[in-house]
């Protein structure tokens, strides 16, 4: 994240700065003092032989070269708000925060500092101060937030600003390079939602959910919004996989055109999976791609759907099969979400947690049999396992985006658990159902081909049963069927079916050919 610290002088732009850099382990820049750097000499004097025109040009030069930078604190000089570019340049990206001070605080400030402010070189500066604050008023309140520093420290502003900007809350980096984002996991974060979208400063703003979800949280949602002026668009859908489908995605185009969305507006997906990778394949085929948030609600989107870029929707003979790679601009996860969630829909995400202790981290499976009280009363233990969770899935996705090789591992009991899905037209199981039924039956196969111990594929089917998950094919399932589905999925590569199988708990390896007759074997 990059935090911008703008406002009057004697605010305390660089004191705050200093804090607040210090706080959150980012780099800190002054703006004025790059400057000085670059000229080898102080602000006043740069003023005294060169004028303001030429200063304000070196300025610009430096928020230029600034605003490309990431993780950083960067404190402006008080003129820096004037120009039109270097707001546009500052707010790209990051989030601009208003330091206000009073006329006699500031000028107390000022003098206390001893050093010379060639502005306010008048023989009254108070009303100079006064002056200059009335014309510059409208040029701060372009900022995303603001910070009276009038009566409180230098640190007591900087928690101030970690609070109000919700960076008190653990959150996890996903490394693409320019399409970089962060994940926001802590509770009582949606009370941030208003000040994130409007860092994007898009023309037009979308939230897209469904009729189950957002009556619950509409009036949440827009206590926030309205202190930034913000006024969205609601398009809501039906609740359900079975609505996750190109007749919406047609629908949802055209609401956009009728509101005459550009380039620069941007889509909030509110919701589960399904509104996840139905916004996320609106957001890159409109207008060829446009940016997009996920606010996930369930368990299951917070820990997989929302992360890593994977959008798109189903088809009657296969499941995600028409869709791209497209990742979030920001993924914000608030678990009080979780509390008005159904258990079976609970229980259905905590299939994809312990898939990512199957495929990465043997502790984190000790830890989800040995807290399973805690997580299940959606304690601390909770924001714990969504932050490893989603740990885990960025790493895969910062080393391989688009599935050439390691991603593959995330999709651990997805190959049966896909076809089951399709099978049964998305009606009889919840996403995270059939994704456990297909882990269980994939260590079974691992057990066959001797890769994996019978203990521990024992020791899954315990753990997904604690959680209330189905870990068999239930009887009344056609195998040719689900033979037939697995043939058209997408992890089938030259007619050979690849499998994720695991060797122990916490390391999976990919089996690019395994044999069809062990599959039905296991399968029936």
């Amino acid at each position: 994240m990059k935090i911008v610290l703008t406002g009057f002088m004697g605010t305390g732009k660089t004191s705050v700065g200093k804090e607040l850099s210090g706080i959150l382990g980012y780099q800190f820049v002054d703006t004025d003092r790059l400057v000085e750097e670059k000229e080898g000499k102080p602000v006043s004097l740069i003023f005294k032989e060169k004028g303001e025109d030429y200063f304000r040009k070196l300025e610009q030069d430096t928020v230029k070269e600034v605003s490309m930078m990431r993780n950083v604190v960067i404190a402006t000089g008080g003129g820096v708000i004037k120009n039109r570019k270097n707001v546009e340049n500052l707010g790209k990206n990051g989030i601009i925060v208003w330091l206000k001070a009073d006329p006699e605080i500031i000028l107390k400030r000022v003098m206390t500092e001893g050093g010379k402010r060639p502005l306010l070189d008048v023989e009254e500066p108070l009303e100079e101060i006064n002056k200059l604050l009335s014309e510059r008023i409208k040029l701060y309140e372009q900022a995303d937030t603001s910070v009276d520093t009038n009566y409180i420290t230098p640190q007591e502003s900087a928690h101030e600003i970690i609070d109000r900007l919700g960076l008190d809350h653990p959150g996890v980096a996903v490394d693409l390079n320019e399409r970089s984002y962060n994940i926001v996991i802590g509770s009582k974060v949606l009370a941030k939602l208003g000040l994130r979208m409007k860092k994007f400063r898009s023309s037009k703003i979308a939230i897209i959910s469904n009729k189950t979800i957002f009556p619950l949280y509409k009036d949440l949602i827009f206590g926030p919004l309205r202190q930034y002026h913000i006024v969205p668009e609601i398009i809501l859908l039906p609740d359900g996989e079975e609505y996750k489908d190109l007749l919406w995605i047609y629908y949802i185009h055209g609401e956009l055109l009728k509101a005459r969305f550009d380039r620069n507006s941007l889509l909030v997906a509110f919701g589960g999976g399904v509104v996840g990778d139905i916004t996320g394949f609106i957001a890159s085929t409109y207008m060829r791609g446009i940016r997009y948030m996920q606010v996930p609600t369930t368990l299951l989107a917070q820990v997989d759907s929302s992360v890593g870029g994977k959008t798109g929707v189903n088809h009657p003979l296969g499941k995600n099969m028409i869709g791209s790679f497209y990742q979030p601009s920001l993924v914000l996860i608030d678990v009080d979400t979780l509390r008005t969630l159904p258990k079976r829909e609970f229980y259905a995400g905590m299939a994809e947690v312990i898939k990512y202790g199957v495929i990465a981290d043997r502790k984190f499976f000790d830890y989800l049999e040995t807290n399973i009280d805690d997580i299940l009363s959606l304690g601390d233990g909770l924001i714990n396992i969504i932050r490893r969770s989603c740990e885990i899935k960025a790493e895969v996705v910062s080393k391989d985006e688009r599935e050439g090789g390691l991603r593959a591992i995330l999709n651990f009991g997805h190959t049966i658990g896909h076809a089951i899905e399709t099978v049964t037209g998305y009606k009889k199981f919840l996403h995270g159902e059939a994704i456990a039924i297909g882990m269980c039956a994939a260590a079974d196969l691992a057990v066959r081909m001797k890769i994996f111990r019978k203990d521990e594929a024992a020791r899954l089917r315990a753990l997904v049963e604690m959680y209330s998950l189905p870990s068999r094919i239930p009887d009344d399932l056609n195998v040719l069927e689900i033979m037939s589905s697995m043939e058209v999925d997408k992890k089938v590569k030259a007619g050979k079916l690849r499998f994720i199988l695991p060797e122990s708990i916490g390391k999976v390896r990919i089996e690019e050919d395994v044999d069809r007759g062990l599959i039905r074997e296991v399968l029936s």
